[in-house]
């Protein structure tokens, strides 16, 4: 089983019908080589309906930072942002685009 760490937890709404739970995925580059890490983002949305039945969408993405800090602002602006698994992917590449514009800048 992957190793993954709890973040944060949100409810989209006040009847409590749909939640969305934020997890960091640590990642050990090469464990045989060195201790390098890399860092992904799961959310996973549960939607509950009258009677009982319930869904489950999640969404990961591996391998998106290599420190455990910018790992960790980036998953404090999406629970903020209550991003959803289906956003997910999009969010991630506006974050690495606005990150490369800002490396050149400043370069």
């Amino acid at each position: 089983m992957e190793n993954e760490i709890f973040y944060g937890q949100t409810i989209l709404n006040d009847k409590h019908e749909a939640e969305l739970e934020y997890y960091l995925i640590p990642e050990n580059i090469s464990k045989d080589y060195c201790d390098l890490m890399c860092y992904g983002i799961k959310i996973k949305k549960t939607t509950y309906f009258e009677g009982g039945g319930k869904t489950v969408e999640i969404k990961q993405i591996n391998n998106v930072f290599y420190r455990k800090k910018e790992a960790e602002e980036f998953l404090r602006v999406i629970l903020r942002n209550t991003v959803t698994p289906s956003s997910l992917k999009d969010v991630v590449e506006d974050y690495i685009v606005e990150s490369l514009d800002k490396a050149k800048r400043t370069a």
